[in-house]
């Protein structure tokens, strides 16, 4: 009987002692992603007083939201607009930027993170008021459940006609697409429509509508399989090349925006501002960072499927914010949102000479649990990255063009940034 009692005190106590490591584990899996919070609590004084300094507040509720950016922006031949594709906010931010470019600096053509054909519809859209090869294109997203396939999107390219009608015609905002062919069909249908004559350009819908149907032509002798950076870079030359004074602006994804490397792979704004580049030294690169609240649609298929709700649903409503130290933080940026002060909306200029940014993780390294599915990790420091980082506190998601949601949360519903549903609607 001794011996038995020995043996149950040993066996108590191994259970213990995994019971004590289980808790260690998890303690540590929990506190792991806070060290960077606390780690952010050190030397933060020089970046919080540049970002106080270089800050200006956006207003959406206003016909005039308040941009200011300095010469680096207005004198860039290409000004990018980066975002994590989800956010409903960022269209409405958009639309804002592209009224905004219109009325002050060069006049811009809309380089778009689309398709020759693609832009073609928008164009002819833009044009004469019918939505059919617009709506095709849409249509053709929702198919393969893509992030572009939503109604804001949509929204804006209406508000983009009414915007088109009160300008002069040599200011009105055209789209030129250098992303891969989406589909032959519909670039040969609409090349046939295009204007007689019209020469490849930039002042008027024909001489746009030409660019890209050579573009589009361009695209389909290139060999089956050519990378996505195949196209683009080189039909950014051709861009670029056919009007050395002519100006661009576009919303891309973040993997396109950044002017350093994301997860290691080169990105099109390294390429489009590196030497030999379409726009060598003269790319101006805007990036939103979304936080507090901001809820993403995203592909249901593109995540695990536990978090997928099971119903079918073509997507996913997802929490995801740059200041949740457990799931997604991006280091300092406690930094910006005591910056934002009450502004739902702000822009802050990241490089610049005397700025802190130059060196160290802050904006630029992330963290937390949900990195492995949401990886963006930059190769420099954030005044390497983005000339301006525009920081948006609270956002609903995009609307699906077709097909549901899945909220996984609750969150969906959120309003977010005020003025977003006016501008679009």
């Amino acid at each position: 009987m001794a011996h038995e009692g020995g043996t149950m005190k040993i066996i108590l106590k191994v259970l213990g002692a995994i019971a004590l490591l289980i808790v260690l584990i998890i303690t540590g899996v929990i506190a792991l992603p806070f060290w960077p919070v606390l780690q952010d609590r050190f030397g933060g004084g020089d970046h919080r007083a540049w970002l106080n300094a270089h800050r200006t507040g956006i207003d959406l509720t206003a016909e005039v939201p308040g941009f200011r950016f300095d010469d680096s922006v207005h004198q860039a031949r290409f000004v990018i607009l980066g975002e994590m594709h989800g956010f409903r906010a960022v269209q409405a931010i958009d639309l804002a930027l592209v009224a905004y470019f219109a009325s002050e600096g060069p006049a811009r053509t809309y380089l778009a993170e689309l398709g020759p054909d693609q832009a073609m519809a928008f164009n002819h859209y833009l044009e004469t008021g019918d939505e059919t090869a617009a709506r095709g294109v849409f249509d053709g997203w929702a198919q393969i459940d893509a992030q572009w396939a939503n109604q804001e999107f949509f929204a804006k390219l209406q508000r983009l006609r009414e915007l088109n009608a009160a300008l002069p015609e040599a200011r009105r905002i055209w789209f030129v697409g250098i992303d891969r062919l989406g589909d032959a069909d519909r670039l040969a249908a609409l090349s046939a429509e295009r204007p007689e004559g019209a020469e490849p350009g930039f002042g008027s819908f024909g001489a746009v509508q030409a660019l890209n149907a050579q573009l589009g032509a361009r695209a389909l002798e290139f060999e089956a399989g050519a990378s996505r950076y195949t196209h683009m870079v080189n039909h950014a030359l051709t861009v670029a090349a056919l009007d050395p004074e002519r100006h661009f602006y576009g919303l891309w994804g973040l993997g396109h925006s950044s002017k350093t490397s994301v997860n290691d792979a080169p990105t099109l704004a390294m390429y489009l501002n590196g030497e030999g580049g379409a726009f060598e030294g003269s790319v101006a690169a805007l990036n939103t960072l979304c936080i507090n609240e901001c809820v993403n649609m995203l592909p249901a298929q593109a995540l695990p499927e536990p978090l997928q709700g099971g119903s079918g649903a073509s997507y996913v409503g997802l929490p995801i914010n740059y200041d949740v130290p457990l799931l997604y933080r991006m280091r300092g940026i406690n930094d910006l949102k005591a910056s934002m002060g009450e502004a739902r909306v702000a822009a802050f200029r990241i490089s610049g000479e005397g700025s802190p940014y130059v060196s160290g993780p802050r904006l630029s390294a992330v963290s937390g649990y949900l990195t492995p599915i949401l990886p963006f990790f930059y190769g420099g420091p954030a005044a390497e990255i983005t000339d301006y980082f525009i920081g948006i506190a609270g956002s609903a998601p995009l609307t699906p063009w077709s097909g549901e949601v899945h909220d996984l949360t609750g969150l969906a519903a959120q309003g977010g940034v005020p003025g977003v549903a006016e501008r679009l609607n």
